[in-house]
């Protein structure tokens, strides 16, 4: 036998597969990170969620002393377990915010928006110097804005909206220098805008619209070069728009609108080239449109109205191919609305209560995305072109108080989305067109004040949408046609009409929706003198009942009216006319 110590035997295939598999699979777990070992929040910090959820009524997944950052609800943690982020929006948070809260120190990140937290924003967030983001947005938080705010540097978002917040704004805010955006809307804040703001040099948005904000718009801001957002409506400023707004060329939205701001509107608005909304309106400017608006290529909406505007609507506003909303209604401005054709994207219109004279060019029809038209309240003349028809889109279309004559287009009837239809105090006369009777989706008609002859055809019972009829003050005879009581959904009917004859259909009856008729007080009754007829500024009217007329109940008294003091305008926009003040500050009129 010969010495076999160094003889070697070939290991079988499956073996040898096996010792490869087996090689594999530990250089595998040797890649492999080791298991993760779960984080522990900070006993500190945990009891502070605790105080918090006790504060809030209600109880969260994880907050707990011994609870592991990866399992808790909404909360987000560091390596060493705190808390670095809270995000409770929409949670349902009833009660205040506690003061402990200022302890999490690590916080970059708190949102509380869209509860109902209440009292005072706690003066201990001053110690939350790493918050980058701080959402309090819809609660009911009161009391002022805690000067020590200002100690929360690393701050660059701070929404406060829609809260009870009052004082003045503090000028504390000031030093928050890395601030990006700043939503103050929808408080109580008063006094003057404090120039503190001007040091927020990083500012992309800047808002402050709805609260009772007053003084001038100070210059500081004009360091502000970065807004892109700048928002003050609704509130009480004073003095002129500022010339250094023209400088912002990041600007994509200016809303100024419903102040007290005076004098014009600066002539270089057109160097804002990046602005997409212009709101200015409601508030006391007067002048000329400036020419350069129409350099505002990016502009979509512009809203003008209700201010001292005169002169003619720039013709370079026609060069604002982008523009889908244009408002300039209640000022005293002319036009050639030729000019305005070439605003293909627009959808709405409105020019109402201004001195436009001329007539409705015929190339209105090629605003082909037009929903809403209004041009009441001129001096427009001639016809409603029939080119009016290419309008599909339109829902609302307002021609009242012109001298617009007869014939109405046949072709209104294709505008089939229409919703209101106001043509009333012109000058049509001819027979009530069928085209009225096939605006199957109209809600609101009136066409008051015209010289229509002829009857009431029945067909207008298939309005079946119409809420509100007024066909008052015009010279349609013969009888009420019964089929109007069909038009269950008709709550106001306004047939003040002296032409009319016989007796108001006791199957009228059972239109329950029905709340105000408004009929001429002889020649019309309520029915054999069974129901009463109440005289109201010369105009008699039943309301509604079961019977109509056997069981009609004497209405005391006259329908609701504006407790607003009337006077006549003596503001340029409707000179001559019954107007009231705006309902918020009066400093506008309304035409009525």
């Amino acid at each position: 036998m010969g010495n076999r110590r160094g003889c070697s035997f070939p290991l079988p295939p499956s073996l040898s597969l096996l010792r490869l598999l087996a090689a594999a699979w530990l250089v595998l777990l040797l890649l492999l990170p080791s298991p993760a070992v779960a984080t522990r929040i900070d006993d500190a910090q945990a009891a502070v969620l605790v105080e918090c959820a006790a504060a809030w009524g209600r109880t969260f997944r994880g907050w707990r002393v011994g609870g592991e950052c990866n399992t808790a609800q909404f909360i987000s943690c560091d390596g060493a377990g705190l808390v670095t982020a809270m995000w409770l929006d929409g949670r349902g948070l009833v009660g205040s915010i506690p003061t402990a809260l200022g302890t999490l120190t690590s916080l970059t990140a708190l949102n509380l928006c869209c509860n109902s937290l209440y009292g005072p924003i706690p003066a201990s967030f001053s110690g939350l110097a790493s918050l980058a983001y701080l959402d309090l947005q819809y609660n009911a938080l009161s009391e002022s804005i805690p000067d020590a705010i200002s100690l929360m540097t690393a701050l660059t978002s701070l929404y406060l909206s829609s809260n009870q917040l009052s004082g003045a704004i503090p000028p504390a805010i000031g030093a928050l220098t890395s601030l990006q955006q700043l939503y103050l809307p929808q408080n109580k804040l008063s006094e003057s805008i404090p120039t503190e703001l001007g040091h927020l040099l990083e500012l992309q948005s800047l808002f402050l619209d709805y609260n009772w904000v007053a003084g001038t718009i100070p210059d500081a801001l004009s360091a502000l070069t970065n807004l892109i957002h700048l928002s003050m409506a609704h509130n009480h400023l004073v003095g002129a728009v500022p010339n250094f707004l023209t400088s912002f060329i990041a600007l994509t939205q200016m809303y100024l609108n419903s102040n007290l701001l005076s004098g014009s509107i600066p002539a270089f608005i057109g160097n804002c080239v990046a602005l997409e909304v212009l709101s200015l309106s409601d508030n006391w400017l007067t002048r000329v449109m400036p020419m350069s608006i129409g350099a505002l290529t990016n502009l979509r909406r512009i809203n003008l109205y209700n201010n001292q505007l005169h002169g003619s609507i720039p013709s370079t506003i026609g060069q604002l191919e982008q523009l889908s909303w244009l408002s300039l209604s209640y000022n005293a401005l002319t036009a050639d609305l030729d000019d305005l054709i070439p605003l293909g994207n627009l959808v709405g219109l409105l020019l109402s209560c201004n001195a436009i004279s001329g007539s409705i060019p015929t190339t209105i029809g090629e605003l082909f995305s037009l929903q809403t038209l209004d041009v009441s309240n001129n001096m427009l003349t001639g016809i409603i072109p029939s080119t009016i028809s290419g309008l599909i889109h339109l829902t609302s279309l307002m021609l009242y108080q012109n001298k617009l004559e007869s014939p109405v287009p046949q072709g209104l009837s294709a505008l089939t989305a229409l919703k209101l239809i106001d043509l009333h105090n012109n000058k049509s006369s001819e027979a009530l067109p069928p085209a009225f009777t096939k605006m199957k989706r109209a809600e609101y008609m009136k066409l008051s004040r015209n010289n229509f002859t002829g009857s009431i055809p029945a067909s207008i019972s298939s309005l079946q949408s119409l809420t509100y009829l007024d066909l008052s003050s015009t010279f349609l005879a013969g009888t009420i046609p019964t089929a109007i009581s069909k038009m269950q959904r008709l709550s106001r009917l306004y047939l003040h009409i002296s032409t009319l004859s016989g007796t108001i259909p006791p199957t009228m009856g059972s239109m329950l929706n029905l709340q105000y008729l408004y009929v001429h007080p002889t020649a019309t009754p309520c029915g054999a003198g069974r129901c009463e007829v109440v005289q109201y500024s010369g105009t008699a009217f039943c309301r509604a009942c079961t019977n109509f007329c056997d069981t009609c109940t004497k209405v005391a008294r006259a329908p609701p009216e504006c407790k607003k003091k009337r006077r006549l305008c003596s503001r340029n926009s409707c000179p001559g006319r019954i107007c009231i003040p705006f309902v918020r500050s009066c400093q506008g009129y309304k035409c009525i």
